[in-house]
């Protein structure tokens, strides 16, 4: 609905009116039908992209990308067809929705990703993009910044998940991995935060009654300030996704937070967490034994340990991701085009 509710808006003269008055129009998110308006008028465009909809219908690339690169169509098709048959339907019939937006975003001047690994990977798709693109991180929220880590943990490893049910975040993944440690005995627990299906939270409970070595706590979805609760609570963050996520803000946030991130090496993750001091802990996309390798290495050590690795991280993340600088190179985009 995005697209026919921008494309009605472009029509309406008063946006029109602002649009003439502009010297430079940004498009963030899926705002795409602008951009031929605003190039019609000899506007400068810059566009931010936080997915891959120039080349991927669900805006999503399944991980590592160097094996999906030439079934991306296929992917979506049964990435969609997994949620229900509405969906399948849906993209059945607009799979093509992508040549639309790369056709729009291909007229702008300017293409922001916000890591290198999303600028890699559509390069590789749409080769008259390099140019254009230009990599700039997501910059920190004030407030995160501000709100240094409380960690409150004790002696029971307590590992955070956060992306519900979704077959893309992961969730399977961690069951297994899960299934994995309870058969060794392994005593741990989970907290998991998210949107859950009656037939999943049946599967939580029944891992938990199988497993009792597995405390398994689930909040579903929670206000924000309860989620920062719970990362003072938290040893660690499991990020177990299978897509190549640009700059995920659950392990930027879980980083900042001091959350030790458990992550599948997948899209910026790497380039955010690959020479921190946690990189150890980053784990293969979609091996389940992997992950629950990492998680008894993180079990192996103290209270002590846990909060010195914290801030350690802390402080590799708000020098990866400088408020200063980020801001000074997306300033310097706009006053090219300015001057």
């Amino acid at each position: 609905m995005l697209w026919p509710n921008t494309m009605r808006l472009v029509r309406m003269e008063r946006f029109r009116k602002l649009v003439r008055k502009a010297d430079i129009v940004y498009i963030p998110r899926f705002v795409f039908p602008v951009i031929p308006f605003a190039k019609k008028l000899g506007k400068k465009v810059v566009v931010h992209l936080h997915g891959y909809i120039p080349i991927s219908y669900t805006a999503t690339i399944l991980a590592p990308y160097e094996e999906h690169r030439d079934r991306i169509v296929r992917d979506d098709v049964f990435l969609e067809c997994i949620k229900g048959l509405k969906h399948c339907l849906g993209v059945g019939s607009l799979w093509w929705l992508p040549k639309l937006a790369k056709e729009w975003i291909l007229q702008a001047d300017k293409v922001v990703c916000v890591s290198r690994r999303q600028a890699e990977i559509i390069i590789d798709q749409v080769p008259k993009l390099r140019d254009k693109i230009e990599v700039v991180y997501n910059s920190l929220p004030l407030e995160l910044i501000s709100n240094k880590p409380r960690k409150e943990v004790d002696d029971v490893p307590t590992f955070l998940y956060v992306g519900g049910d979704s077959y893309i975040k992961g969730f399977h993944i961690l069951l297994q991995a899960m299934k994995h440690l309870g058969r060794q005995g392994v005593k741990a627990r989970f907290i998991f935060a998210g949107v859950y299906s009656q037939r999943n939270l049946l599967a939580l409970k029944q891992l938990g009654e199988k497993h009792r070595s597995l405390e398994i706590n689930v909040v579903e979805r929670v206000e924000h300030s309860e989620l920062l609760k719970l990362h003072q609570k938290a040893w660690a963050l499991i990020f177990p996704s299978i897509v190549e996520e640009p700059l995920p803000y659950a392990v930027v946030e879980a980083s900042v937070l001091g959350t030790i991130p458990i992550a599948a090496k997948v899209g910026g993750v790497v380039e955010l967490l690959g020479n921190s001091i946690t990189s150890e802990y980053m784990f293969t996309p979609s091996r389940y034994v992997e992950l629950a390798e990492k998680l008894i290495d993180l079990y192996s050590l103290n209270v002590d340990e846990v909060r010195t690795l914290s801030l350690k991280l802390r402080s590799h993340v708000l020098l990866k991701l400088d408020r200063r600088k980020i801001e000074e190179k997306i300033a310097l985009i706009f006053t090219d085009y300015a001057l």
